[in-house]
């Protein structure tokens, strides 16, 4: 690698930067994801709270919470890609399945299916 010549150099930093570019689809999809279940958990938290206000149940404060930090590791994950691809990817499909099967409602459905479909491009 040192001993290149100038010109090589060149073409180092393009395959680089074109490697990188590659991984951003990934990235994105798992970072939408993660988004769309931070504000999910963000929605079912002010409801479970307004409703309590007024004497209901907080029943979706629970799943809102497991939401919340399942949906924080998927953006770390997400995060990953860039830098250590596979690992990304593991994280996003363990956090994607794990958040169905804890949740199992239509509710987060999205963020995780989002978050499994960004990890298996990961790890293609």
């Amino acid at each position: 690698m040192f001993n290149k010549q100038v010109g090589e150099n060149n073409n180092i930093i393009y395959d680089l930067t074109h490697q990188m570019a590659k991984r951003k689809i990934e990235q994105w999809i798992g970072f939408i994801g993660g988004i769309i279940g931070v504000a999910m958990a963000g929605l079912a938290l002010a409801v479970a709270h307004i409703s309590k206000l007024f004497g209901g149940v907080a029943s979706l404060s629970g799943p809102a919470y497991v939401t919340l930090l399942f949906s924080l590791i998927g953006l770390f994950g997400a995060l990953m890609v860039s830098s250590r691809k596979h690992d990304g990817g593991i994280i996003m499909i363990i956090i994607g399945v794990a958040g169905l099967i804890a949740l199992g409602s239509p509710w987060f459905a999205a963020p995780f299916v989002l978050l499994i479909i960004a990890g298996a491009i990961a790890l293609l």
